[in-house]
C-alpha cells in the first residue's frame, strides 16, 4: 500500500558566495565554532556545527533537531563522494538525489509519512569554521528556510576534509546536513485486541481477521 509522503528540498551554495556582505555573527556558547576546519576532527566539527543549528532554532523558539545514524549515514555518503567526484550538487552524476540516499538508509521504514530536506556549504581557511558555515546557511533563504523549519526534528550532519574543488585540500570542509520528520500509524488493532481479550473465542478470531 502507498504511503502518504511529503518532501522538501534545498537549493545548495557555496560557503565563499554565501558569506558575501554577511554581517557579524552573534556569540556563541558553541565549542570550536571560530576554529578553522584544519584545527579541528570531524567529529568537533559535526558537533559544533549541530549545536550551532540549534541554537539558531531555539533562538527563534523552535525546538532543537535531534542526531538520527540514518540521516548521517546519508550525509556522509554525499559528502563523501562530492569531495571524491568533484561535484557539488543535491543529485549525483548518476542521478541519485538526497531524497534516494536518505531512503536507502531506512529512514522512512514503516513511517506513515516523513519530510525531509538538505543544506550543503563548503569552505576553505576562515570559510571553514562551523561559525562560517552556518551563517552561510542562515543568510541564505532557501537554506534558512530548512535549518528554520518548525516541522524538523532530527538531523544528520556529516563534514569531510577537502572539497568539491580539490579531495587533498587540508584546509576545506564540505557538509551535508540531512533533515528529517517521521510519523508512524498507532497500533490501534492491537490496544483494542488487549482491551477485549477477555470475550470470547469467536470475537477474538474478528479482531485477528476483521473484514
Amino acid at each position: 500500500m502507498p504511503r502518504a509522503r511529503k518532501i522538501t528540498g534545498a537549493i545548495a551554495a557555496i560557503a565563499v558566495w554565501a558569506l558575501v556582505g554577511a554581517s557579524g555573527a552573534a556569540a556563541t556558547s558553541c565549542p570550536n565554532a571560530d576554529v578553522q576546519a584544519s584545527g579541528l576532527t570531524t567529529d568537533q566539527m559535526e558537533s559544533s556545527i549541530g549545536c550551532l543549528i540549534n541554537e539558531q532554532r531555539t533562538s527563534f523558539g523552535l525546538q532543537p533537531v535531534q542526531p538520527n545514524s540514518d540521516l548521517r549515514q546519508a550525509a556522509l555518503s554525499h559528502s563523501n563522494e562530492m569531495v571524491q567526484e568533484g561535484y557539488f550538487e543535491h543529485t549525483s552524476p548518476a542521478g541519485v538525489t538526497f531524497i534516494d540516499r536518505i531512503e536507502q538508509t531506512g529512514y522512512m521504514n514503516k513511517a506513515r509519512s516523513w519530510v525531509v530536506g538538505e543544506n550543503l556549504v563548503w569552505g576553505t581557511g576562515s570559510w571553514s569554521t562551523p561559525d562560517a558555515l552556518v551563517t552561510a546557511w542562515m543568510n541564505s533563504p532557501p537554506h534558512r528556510e530548512n535549518l528554520l523549519r518548525a516541522r524538523f526534528t532530527e538531523i544528520g550532519i556529516a563534514a569531510v576534509k577537502g572539497t568539491p574543488e580539490s579531495s587533498t585540500d587540508g584546509s576545506g570542509v564540505t557538509v551535508s546536513s540531512e533533515y528529517g520528520y517521521r510519523t508512524f500509524a498507532r497500533k490501534l488493532r492491537a490496544s483494542k485486541a488487549k482491551a477485549h481479550k477477555s470475550r470470547s473465542h469467536k470475537h477474538r478470531r474478528r479482531l485477528r481477521h476483521p473484514v
